[in-house]
């Protein structure tokens, strides 16, 4: 059976528009988000491989900021080994590396990634808010900003776009919901679109 695809993901929303409205779903869902938990994800776009499922069971996303992550790291340019620091970091508390986190926006800016530097909209956010600092700031945080300005340096080009994988979470979030509470119809509408 051939992959989903964003575009055959799309005829399936559509197919079963009568039932489903893909843009009206609560986006915290505990029986979705264990179907990304146990990697019961044949059929989803950007999550069937070995690889993938792999990842999904070892993030083990909780909400659509995790799940967005998991797939920013399986097909991102974070692709591992950053995944190990994203799952290190959630689970050992506290969390007291990097030193830059001593700085409180920054640490409110990484928030939603657990502390790691993961996209490039945080990176931009880092430096707009550096950039903000008075002179007497910036020598309170003067080792914290070298630190966070050499990590950016040093991640740049592993820096992934969040709004471009959000929408791609968006999709797999959309199929896994179907998948999760109208399995039969997500089957049929699977061995249809993907044969």
């Amino acid at each position: 059976m051939k992959r989903m695809t964003e575009e055959k993901a799309k005829q399936m929303f559509a197919f079963i528009a009568d039932k489903f409205d893909a843009n009206n779903l609560p986006l915290d869902d505990s029986s979705t988000f264990e179907l990304f938990q146990r990697a019961d994800t044949d059929g989803i776009f950007m999550m069937e491989s070995e690889w993938d499922k792999y990842d999904l069971r070892q993030i083990k996303p909780k909400n659509m900021d995790e799940l967005t992550a998991t797939i920013a790291l399986s097909h991102g340019l974070a692709v591992n080994p950053y995944i190990y620091t994203y799952l290190k970091i959630q689970k050992i508390q506290p969390f007291t590396y990097p030193r830059f986190t001593e700085m409180e926006r920054v640490k409110e800016i990484l928030s939603d990634t657990h502390g790691m530097l993961l996209w490039k909209e945080q990176k931009e956010e880092i430096l707009a808010y550096i950039d903000s600092l008075s002179d007497e700031e910036k020598e309170r945080y003067s080792s914290a900003i070298k630190i966070v300005l050499h990590k950016i340096e040093l991640r740049q080009h592993s820096l992934s776009n969040r709004k471009f994988f959000r929408n791609r979470a968006m999709i797999c979030y959309k199929l896994a919901y179907i998948k999760a509470h109208m399995p039969e119809d997500f089957e049929r509408l699977r061995m249809k679109l993907c044969n």
